[in-house]
């Protein structure tokens, strides 16, 4: 699959890959930090708004800029030859602008709060800092595989122009799917630039532990961008 122009400069596509991350991070881990507790909510209402946001956000900017708003599928468009490799790391530097940009917003929401602290800032974390007490090696299994799978999806599902329309759906679906597993076991991150934006608000563990959470979903992108790329090659 060649990679396909874009009619929008890098400029507008970096500024809405910065402002969807930033509303994926807002209302995700907005989700997470401030309504979690509420009885109707819980681990279902978390994975469910991670999933509405990244729809939303596909719905207003995919049309610029593919909303990407994941290093991990950026990484894996590029391995699967669906993305020019010098967009790469303006896109990342976008997404991680936009994920701070998140934080920033839901921590200074949060301070309204007399008794908040950054301790449960809905960070990623392993070992006595996962929610099920999970070892590290089973938090980047975990987070590789589910993440392979979900940018393998994304791959699929934006692969021909008559599903491209609706693609929004079946992505946000699959999000939800993630945090329904990755909740009880990391937190969820699925995106490395979700886990960093947390991370610095709550440092000590959380930054420690930061490196499996980069690493591991970068990892299943790449991995789904070469089965993506093997895949969908016709044989005739």
């Amino acid at each position: 699959m060649a990679v396909i122009m874009n009619r929008y400069s890098l400029a507008k596509r970096c500024l809405a890959e910065a402002l969807g991350t930033a509303w994926l991070v807002l209302m995700g881990v907005g989700t997470a930090v401030i309504s979690s507790a509420v009885p109707w909510v819980g681990v279902t209402g978390v994975a469910i708004a991670f999933g509405l946001s990244l729809l939303t956000a596909a719905y207003t900017f995919g049309s610029i800029s593919g909303c990407h708003v994941n290093p991990a599928v950026t990484i894996g468009f590029w391995v699967a030859n669906r993305f020019y490799f010098g967009d790469v790391l303006p896109y990342i530097g976008s997404q991680v602008l936009g994920g701070i940009w998140g934080t920033t917003i839901l921590f200074l929401i949060c301070m309204g709060k007399p008794e908040f602290t950054t301790a449960n800032f809905g960070s990623n974390g392993v070992g006595i800092h996962s929610p099920g007490n999970y070892s590290w090696w089973a938090c980047a299994l975990a987070e590789f595989i589910v993440t392979c799978g979900f940018v393998l999806l994304i791959l699929s599902v934006t692969s021909f122009r008559a599903l491209k329309l609706s693609a929004p759906i079946p992505i946000g679906l699959a999000l939800i799917l993630a945090h329904l597993i990755l909740i009880p076991i990391t937190n969820a991150s699925v995106n490395p630039v979700r886990s960093l934006a947390t991370a610095i608000f709550t440092r000590g563990w959380a930054l420690t532990d930061l490196w499996i959470f980069i690493v591991f979903p970068i990892l299943g992108g790449v991995l789904a961008g070469m089965v993506a790329r093997w895949l969908q090659k016709p044989d005739i």
